[in-house]
């Protein structure tokens, strides 16, 4: 019933605030046992995240020790090409370049061939020229209706086509400006074997031009096609090209970039050691971090306690621990005689708030004193680490999949439970109504039947038995 006052007539307390009590106060004890499996829920909801966090953390923290490991990037093969002046030259290098020290005399850089026609009145107006011409062996078609920029066009659309049929390449090809009604042709690549070669097929079209004479010979040469001649340690060399010269020192590019005398030093990278060294561990002081809020019991002052989400997963516990014993463990298996055998020999160190720094000082120290020994360190160092933590973060099937994968388990089920018992308590509720609102029209019908019985046997409205 909607409305129980009017419903029964306004009978002593038979109001809709005491309906909807005695309605609450009965589904109390079920409506108790749902917000308990809401919480329940919650907290698996939590415990999810939290898991899907560390599958993040120790993923990027398993990621920073491949740098530190043995192997295709291991940052103490790596080496640092430092040019004297880059104005003259830059460099870089790769793991397979050795310690030198190189001084390099640039004489000359490479030019690419660069020729201009005659000037021209107009660029747009037809120039009454017919026939075919070639440039590097590529054929270009002109018109008498043709204008200097249609031959620009035409000329670098046949480059274009050229290229895509795979008949020239593209340091093969030739580019076509217009500057001041000068028709300008210039080489796409540097060198004196990449010179433009130039001739009229069909007609004189180049020659009215003033690109060729007579003899076929270039009119006006703007720049001669030249190639990069440079020195190093009292060798002469020559290259077509300025840039990306891998094929001069084993393992370095070099990219000239002026005339001069400098010096190319190769040597280890030590910027990129600390670099990578940092990273790791300001990945594995995040995930410490992390793990000791999650896994930690902390005392609130008052007598009471709050429990990390993880708090009771003693096998993450005894990660952090172990993470932080294996990495400052010694290497007893170190060849004899080796000056360093512990990270702490070499600038790691635990604070009191067990978070790894690093004295970069006494890093480069060790790495000057005995390069060989800090790299052998890490890497059987690390490697421990990365044992460590493969069980959790390598392969299909890691420790935290599984952890994933049961808390999903566990909150798709507990989900269920609460869909049941919401559905459950629903049907309660519109059980009690339905009791509790007859109860309520049996007593304000036999409410009614007094009431009749006294006006019967008393008067009412001034009459008597």
């Amino acid at each position: 019933m909607n409305n129980i006052s009017t419903a029964f007539r306004g009978a002593a307390g038979l109001t809709n605030e005491y309906f909807e009590a005695l309605v609450t106060a009965s589904l109390a004890p079920q409506q108790a046992i749902l917000e308990r499996a809401r919480e329940r829920q919650d907290t698996l909801e939590i415990r999810v995240a939290v898991y899907q966090d560390l599958d993040a953390k120790i993923g990027a923290l398993y990621d920073a020790l491949e740098p530190l490991l043995q192997g295709e990037d291991f940052v103490f093969d790596q080496k640092a090409a430092s040019s004297g002046d880059t104005d003259i030259l830059s460099a870089r290098a790769t793991s397979a370049a050795a310690d030198a020290t190189y001084t390099i005399t640039v004489n000359n850089l490479a030019q690419a061939h660069r020729v201009r026609g005659a000037q021209q009145t107009s660029a747009t107006a037809a120039l009454n020229l017919s026939g075919t011409f070639r440039l590097n062996g590529v054929q270009v078609t002109v018109s008498a209706t043709d204008s200097l920029n249609d031959i620009r066009d035409a000329i670098q659309a046949a480059m274009d086509a050229a290229v895509d049929a795979g008949t020239i390449t593209e340091s093969d090809r030739v580019t076509a400006t217009i500057i001041d009604n000068y028709l300008v042709l210039e080489a796409n690549a540097t060198g004196t074997a990449n010179q433009i070669t130039a001739s009229d097929d069909t007609g004189t079209v180049l020659q009215s031009l003033g690109v060729l004479d007579g003899t076929g010979a270039f009119v006006n040469v703007l720049q001669a096609a030249q190639d990069a001649q440079f020195n190093i340690n009292g060798i002469d060399i020559t290259r077509s090209s300025n840039t990306g010269l891998d094929d001069v020192i084993d393992g370095v590019t070099l990219d000239l970039a002026g005339t001069g005398t400098t010096t190319l030093t190769i040597q280890a990278d030590t910027g990129a050691i600390q670099a990578r060294v940092n990273d790791f561990m300001a990945k594995l002081n995040d995930f410490l971090s992390w793990l000791t809020t999650k896994t930690e019991v902390k005392s609130n002052g008052d007598g009471t306690y709050t429990r990390g989400t993880l708090a009771n997963d003693t096998q993450l516990r005894d990660l952090r621990r172990n993470l932080i014993q294996t990495l400052f463990a010694t290497w007893n298996s170190a060849p004899a005689g080796s000056t360093y055998t512990r990270l702490d020999q070499v600038g790691l160190e635990l604070n009191e708030e067990l978070q790894v720094t690093l004295d970069t000082g006494d890093l480069n120290n060790a790495l000057a004193a005995d390069y060989n020994n800090v790299a052998d360190l890490f890497n059987t160092v690390i490697q421990n680490v990365s044992n460590l933590l493969k069980p959790y973060a390598d392969g299909t099937e890691t420790l935290v999949d599984k952890m994933v994968d049961a808390a999903n388990d566990a909150l798709e089920d507990q989900g269920n439970r609460v869909d049941r018992l919401e559905r459950a308590l629903e049907r309660r509720e519109e059980l009690l109504r339905l009791q509790i609102a007859r109860q309520f029209a049996a007593i304000s019908a036999y409410n009614d039947q007094g009431r009749y019985m006294t006006l019967t046997l008393f008067g009412f409205g001034g009459v008597t038995a």
